[in-house]
């Protein structure tokens, strides 16, 4: 069997042959391969583009030879439904996203899709007629890539990014995303025209497919929320590779998620002044990008003095951007996130206090706006931090995470864990959803420092609990709580007897769902490197067909509990 280049030609090729799943899946990658694939450089695919017009086709026309039908949302989000779903009657609902950051890895988003049309595949060859409606979701662009807003497509959908706000948005090249759902078209047609020259990921389709396949492509006409179309789903669950190293440490090829960690992004500008490299004493300089250099060293500083945190500057601009002029102004994006919303309140709040020159305790006095004050070594350069966005710690379903805990753990234990049972256990999802805050915005002359909604969260902390003190046979299994090592992604982690259950500092469309009151959950696959957002991250083929078979069991299992009247309650939804 031919395999996607990043899996080994004879041992895993040897895997396929034998395992129909893992074929299935190698099969499913090989054909996404050449879609935006830049060699070392990773995968480039991008909202409203070329490669997200063969994306689309591809995911319509491999759902439709399978008896689903598909649509496309308000939000552009693509839904592939086998039965009839409705508020009344919901489905299960499954998937991830296919686009990806610029270089970005082979599974951060597609391994979610593909691995959800292979599970319906195993249960299918094996005789299974679901008792609900099935839906599999290819949500639009998730990483935020193109218009720098993650999650792009379940951010409209659940209104949380509203119409006019996302349709106003812009690329690096001032097309607006109104703009580019109107040229999307010509996008589909330069597809059909590489699939008439043969176009790898579509050969293996007819002209009649192909066609019907184009139908439900397209772009929405805008972009608008529809929380009724939510309502078809009782329960969401997303298969993803961890984007981080515990299940690594735990031995463990697939997991369950309990939370999202809290987090948000900050603009810094600082305004300096240009002037002659060569002829400008270095007293006399105020240079924009000395400031900045010594920002980026005090986040690393703060982040590491902090428990369960990670602060990153990962994007700047330079003006005048000239080899031989002082930088006049540079522009940089601090992305903050940690275990407790208080711990990145308190990070921001420190930064903010040393970019205005105090020390934190004259805060109020001293403002935001800093012009080199106490000795930080800014020498004159002002600074203005920006909160530009905010997202509070999202505990999943407890009751959909019981049943993905069951479901996997019933499938089998060499199957789903290989290590787990050896190491303990902290529930994550409590010490998440305690201490969430409405963030902190620092702008200007103002510093408002967030304070916590104790009653907001001791709801979600309550709602938490309840479930958790519920007896079950996956409950029994929880050992008691001990400190997790300082390194790992999540904070906190718990480990039932076979599905280690931890948390996530990376959002997820799964996510935003919950955060709208939906009962959403998610899997993890084991990632061998612990890297995310770059070429290297991997998942062997082994665990990644072990994630199918998870999700087959995911699926069969809440099929049959919400046909049977059972509808999983969300944290978020009862706040």
């Amino acid at each position: 069997m031919e395999m996607p280049d990043f899996w080994d030609q004879e041992a895993d090729a040897s895997l396929a042959a034998r395992d129909e799943a893992a074929g299935r899946l190698a099969q499913l990658f090989r054909q996404l391969d050449s879609i935006g694939n830049h060699g070392a450089e990773g995968y480039s695919r991008f909202a409203w583009s070329d490669e997200e017009a063969a994306l689309r086709v591809w995911f319509a026309a491999q759902m439709q030879r399978r008896g689903f039908r598909v649509e496309v949302d308000a939000a552009g989000n693509q839904w592939a439904w086998f039965g009839e779903p409705s508020a009344e009657h919901p489905g299960v609902t499954v998937g991830s996203h296919m686009d990806s950051v610029p270089g970005g890895g082979a599974f951060d988003g597609p391994l979610g899709v593909l691995s959800a049309i292979a599970a319906f595949d195993v249960l299918r060859k094996n005789g299974w007629t679901p008792r609900c409606p099935i839906g599999i979701a290819s949500f639009h662009d998730e990483e935020g890539a193109r218009f720098a807003v993650a999650c792009f497509g379940s951010r409209v959908l659940t209104g949380i990014l509203p119409a006019d706000r996302a349709l106003a948005r812009t690329d690096a090249d001032g097309i607006s995303v109104r703009e580019a759902l109107d040229g999307f078209a010509a996008k589909l047609e330069h597809v059909r025209e590489m699939q008439q020259s043969g176009l790898d990921c579509l050969s293996d389709f007819s002209e009649a497919e192909i066609g019907a396949a184009f139908a439900d492509s397209h772009a929405p006409e805008g972009q608008a929320a529809d929380l009724e179309y939510l309502k078809r789903s009782a329960a969401h669950i997303e298969l993803h590779i961890e984007q981080g190293c515990m299940q690594s440490d735990l031995g463990a090829p697939v997991a369950v998620a309990d939370a999202i960690w809290p987090h948000g992004r900050w603009r810094v500008d600082f305004e300096g002044e240009p002037n002659h490299a060569g002829s400008t004493p270095l007293d006399r300089r105020h240079d924009a990008m000395l400031a900045f250099a010594r920002f980026v060293q005090r986040v690393r500083e703060e982040a590491a003095a902090a428990p369960d945190a990670r602060a990153t500057v990962g994007r700047v601009e330079v003006e005048p951007n000239g080899v031989n002029v002082i930088a006049a102004h540079v522009t940089c994006w601090l992305d903050c996130r940690a275990a407790k919303a208080q711990t990145v309140v308190d990070i921001v709040h420190r930064l903010g206090a040393w970019l205005a020159g105090s020390d934190g305790n004259g805060l109020e006095n001293s403002g935001l706006k800093g012009a080199g004050l106490g000795g930080n070594g800014l020498e004159g350069v002002t600074a203005t931090l920006t909160r530009e966005s905010w997202t509070e710690a999202t505990v999943f379903s407890p009751e959909l995470r019981d049943a993905l805990v069951q479901a996997v753990s019933a499938w089998g234990d060499d199957a789903t864990a290989d290590n787990a049972k050896s190491h303990g256990a902290e529930s994550g999802g409590a010490q998440l959803a305690a201490g969430q805050s409405d963030g902190v915005e620092l702008c200007g002359e103002q510093f408002d420092d967030a304070q916590s909604d104790t009653a907001h969260n001791g709801d979600a902390q309550s709602a938490v609990e309840q479930f958790r003190e519920k007896e079950s046979a996956n409950s029994q299994a929880v050992h008691s709580a001990k400190d997790s090592e300082p390194g790992n992604l999540a904070a906190a982690h718990r480990t039932t007897e076979l599905a280690p259950v931890i948390g996530t500092a990376a959002g997820h469309d799964a996510g935003i769902l919950a955060e709208s009151g939906c009962a959403a959950g998610m899997l993890f696959v084991r990632n061998e490197t612990g890297a995310s957002h770059t070429p290297r991250e991997y998942a062997t083929l082994a665990d990644a067909t072990q994630g199918v078979y998870a999700y087959a069991a995911a699926i069969h299992d809440c099929a049959d509990r919400v046909a049977a009247g059972w509808r999983p309650r969300s944290v978020q939804g009862e706040r």
